[in-house]
């Protein structure tokens, strides 16, 4: 598992910190029937999280090593202070292996059943020399577990921790490389052969990191990797959805949407972009609110005239009788014949939503 970032501030994904902490006791429930527990970095999410969380971290490790799994921890950049040193918190965490050194990689050895299991890593930082990183030459299956970025395609470093390169890979020349810091799901392949994987964040940290979250279950035998799972273990999970309104006429496929998507453990953000020629309805809204964990509409939309008009102009105020009039004149073709609709229209959805505060900057800039 990597990028769970325990202890992470309020951020817009609205994830409760309970929830970030169920998922972390799920996944040391799923350790507890392996061997080896891996941890890609970033099971913080920073330096300064509570003692609390540091605790609930102790007794998990502490458990799972009772139990007789081992862990072997890279440290990322969550777990790293101000001055790029390891927060004295991690090193009292008492994993079996905490790579706590940017310059050396001595390997841990995992050994069950005459399999040995070669671990090498590093602190995720800029002071990365992967030129320590050496393969022993004892025979067992060696993994690289490191907290780096990667991209295959550019041979420039990012300025937050470093990016492998393809040469970095064929330099280490390990049989399989385990990665934290990408929060999304991804497999990497040499001639149909995995040969690494990155699970991405367990549980979302922002709202770009939609839909389910894993960890990662491999079997090793005979040197080799036998086996290899995606297990999905987030305790909430996001959904965002973009929807087009110029393709709609009525509300019907944003309520359908909503109907498909329920769920008591679901963030559901609906985003409406596009000419809306239809009423946004918002006590038919308001019903689905109950339906999820958390829902929220962006309105994006830019509704006709027309659609205004059905809005506002049965309210008994003066909102509805200037809309009665819009109608009334429409319908007589009173509007002069150079006037653009659909400037018109963004202009009355402007002073209707938001009065008259600051309309001229507004009309200037567009």
């Amino acid at each position: 598992m990597s990028d769970i970032h325990l202890g992470i501030r309020p951020n817009d994904t609205h994830i409760p910190d309970y929830a970030r902490i169920n998922t972390f006791k799920r996944i040391a429930a799923i350790a507890r029937g392996h061997d080896l527990f891996l941890i890609g970095g970033d099971l913080i999410d920073n330096a300064s999280v509570g003692s609390d969380i540091i605790d609930i971290i102790k007794t998990e490790f502490r458990a799972l090593r009772n139990a007789g799994t081992e862990i072997a921890y890279t440290p990322g950049k969550g777990e790293l202070t101000g001055r790029n040193v390891i927060a004295p918190a991690v090193l009292d965490l008492n994993a079996s292996c905490l790579f706590s050194s940017s310059m050396t990689a001595t390997p841990y050895l995992y050994m069950k059943n005459g399999q040995k299991v070669y671990v090498y890593g590093l602190s995720g930082s800029l002071g990365y020399d992967l030129s320590k990183v050496k393969k022993i030459s004892e025979e067992g299956f060696h993994i690289g577990l490191f907290h780096a970025d990667f991209d295959f395609d550019n041979e420039k470093n990012d300025y937050l921790v470093y990016r492998l390169q393809k040469n970095d890979i064929k330099t280490l020349g390990l049989d399989f490389y385990a990665f934290g810091y990408c929060h999304s799901f991804k497999m990497f392949k040499i001639m149909d052969r995995i040969i690494g994987v990155c699970p991405g964040s367990p549980e979302a940290t922002t709202f770009d990191e939609t839909g389910d979250r894993y960890i990662i279950s491999i079997v090793i035998k005979e040197n080799r990797l036998y086996q290899i799972k995606r297990l999905t273990v987030n305790s909430m999970k996001l959904c965002r959805n973009q929807v087009d309104c110029s393709s709609l006429v009525t509300m019907g496929p944003i309520k359908e949407l909503l109907e498909n998507n329920r769920s008591k453990k679901a963030i559901q953000q609906v985003v409406l972009t596009g000419e809306r020629d239809f009423v946004l309805r918002q006590y038919e809204i308001q019903n689905y609110r109950n339906e999820f964990f958390r829902l929220d509409f962006v309105d994006r939309s830019v509704p006709t005239i027309g659609s205004l008009i059905e809005e506002f102009q049965y309210e008994n105020s003066l909102r509805g009788e200037f809309y009665k009039i819009i109608k009334e004149q429409i319908e007589q073709g009173g509007l002069p014949h150079d006037v653009d609709k659909a400037d018109f229209a963004m202009s009355l959805n402007k002073i209707t939503r938001e009065g008259f505060t600051n309309l001229e900057d507004w009309l200037c800039s567009i």
